[in-house]
Order: C-alpha cells, then sequence, then structure tokens
C-alpha cells in the first residue's frame, strides 16, 4: 500500500485547485508523521509571545496548511485529521515556546546577529539562489526547534545555538578561538565537528566530520541531519544528474551515520530523500 498528502490551505478550503499533494509514503505511518510535521511547523511559525492557544488554533483553522492523508490504491486505513492534531497540540506548543523563549530569545538573537555578520562579511548567499546565508541558518533552527517538541530530554538552548552558527568555522573567518571565547567550549566543539577539514582529501573530508560527530551529544547529529533536510530544496539549475546523484548518495549516508540521534529528523531527512530523487 502507498499513501501520499493532499495539503490543502484553509483559507482556501476545499478549493481542489490551491490544494498540493506530497509523497510517495510507504506506509500510513510515515505518512502521518510527515503530515503532523506540517501542522507543527505552522503552530510554531505563528507562535508569538502572549499569544493564547485559542487564538492559535484560530490562526491555523483559518489559514493553516491541512494535510489529509490518501491511500493511492484506495484502501480503507486510519484517517488523519489535521485540525483534531492541531487541537492536541496548540496547549503544549504555547506552554513550550513560552517557557522556552525565556531562556532562549536571548541565546538566539546573540548567535544569530553573531552568524549573520560573519556570513554576511563573506558575502555568501544560498547556493542557486540571490537569498542571504541568513535564511539557510534559520531554516536549519526552525528544523531544530520543530524537533525540540518531538524529542525527549533534548538540550534546545544548546542546539539552535549549534544550528545557527554551524556554519562559521567552515565557510567564514571564525576560528575555534573565537567561538569558544564568546558561546563556550561545547558549543565551538560542536561547530567544530560540523565543519570538514579541508587538510584531507575531498573525498574524506565528510566521513571525518561523521566520525566527529558522533562522538558528540545527540544535539549535535540533529543538528547534522537538519542541516541536510534543509539543503534538500530543488537543486540549482546548473547541477548536472551527476552531481545531484552524488549530493542525493551524501543525504543517505548521514541518514544512515546519524539517525540514530534523533528519530524525528531522521524520519523527515528520508522523506526529503525520497523527493529529491524527482530531480534525478
Amino acid at each position: 500500500m502507498a499513501f501520499h498528502l493532499r495539503v490543502y490551505d484553509n483559507f482556501h478550503f476545499p478549493d481542489q485547485s490551491e490544494a498540493d499533494d506530497i509523497g510517495p509514503y510507504t506506509t500510513f505511518e510515515e505518512a502521518s508523521g510527515a503530515a503532523k510535521a506540517i501542522v507543527d511547523k505552522f503552530l510554531v511559525s505563528n507562535w508569538k509571545t502572549g499569544i493564547k492557544p485559542s487564538e492559535l488554533l484560530a490562526l491555523f483553522n483559518d489559514f493553516g496548511d491541512a494535510p489529509s492523508v490518501i491511500s493511492d490504491d484506495h484502501l480503507k486505513h486510519e484517517h488523519f485529521s489535521a485540525r483534531n492534531y492541531a487541537i492536541s497540540r496548540v496547549e503544549a506548543v504555547c506552554k513550550n515556546l513560552e517557557l522556552q523563549n525565556m531562556d532562549i530569545h536571548e541565546l538566539y538573537q546573540e548567535a544569530i546577529k553573531f552568524a549573520s555578520a560573519k556570513h554576511t562579511e563573506k558575502g555568501q548567499k544560498v547556493p542557486g539562489t540571490n537569498l542571504p546565508y541568513d535564511v539557510h541558518i534559520s531554516n536549519v533552527a526552525m528544523e531544530i526547534l520543530i524537533a525540540g517538541f518531538n524529542t525527549p530530554n533534548f538540550d534546545l538552548a544548546f542546539a539552535v545555538q549549534v544550528a545557527l552558527l554551524h556554519d562559521t568555522i567552515e565557510d567564514t573567518a571564525t576560528d575555534f578561538q573565537e567561538l569558544e571565547t564568546r558561546f563556550g567550549i561545547e558549543i565551538a566543539k560542536a561547530v567544530s565537528a560540523l565543519s570538514k577539514n579541508d587538510t584531507l582529501p575531498k573525498d574524506l573530508q565528510m566521513q571525518d566530520s561523521l566520525n566527529r560527530i558522533k562522538v558528540l551529544q545527540h544535539e549535535v547529529w540533529s543538528v547534522k541531519l537538519a542541516d541536510r533536510i534543509t539543503n534538500l530544496q530543488p537543486p540549482p539549475a546548473h547541477w548536472n544528474n551527476d552531481k545531484k546523484t552524488k549530493y542525493l548518495n551524501e543525504a543517505q549516508t548521514i541518514l544512515e551515520a546519524l539517525f540514530p540521534g534523533n528519530a524525528y529528523l531522521a524520519s523527515r531527512l528520508s522523506e526529503k530523500i525520497k523527493h529529491y530523487e524527482n530531480y534525478i
């Protein structure tokens, strides 16, 4: 049995022309997990300090993306209700973000301002686009924020800072000592592990980085998974199929090495890999 998602924009529901199909998925559990991630992303993205759960739910009901799970074989299966899932999640999302915002807001701001300045100095853009690199690091941080709601005993404050800073050593003039002085030794060690060692032959650099990541906290594993999830966007127009295939194979290597670090993000990356195959 195969499944896909039909994602409706609540603002235009039930206009079928405004719906998007995503998939396929091999199991109902995989499809419903992807559907839950879509709802969670809307709730987290639209939360703000002081908003009530009822107000956030009203925003979802009016403007949220509401996925439904559809069997490609037209067979009976469990029902997934995006609205019921949002109802079940909205209280926890508001409570968790209120608590985290008290501790994380200042850490987030300090890290993103530092990283933004460093990447801007290099004139760095999201590859294949004219978008500032802030878009990439913010998207990685968003993946981590959502993963935090789906992962027990997750050090979100640490992981968000690492997510925002993860490319500063590899792509800018920042060194280990500067990160250690500004953000502490644990974050410096994490960012260093996430950075390729350019003194090694190119074909050994990724495995070396993965080996160094695997001796650190699972939050560091999570940032690497989130980074590749974010990078599996439509490839740049100038990439040929060999380049796309190599990038896809790298993503599979990352998944196989780091999936025990975060089940939620591993599932997200597996889903992204399947979708990326359509570009080859």
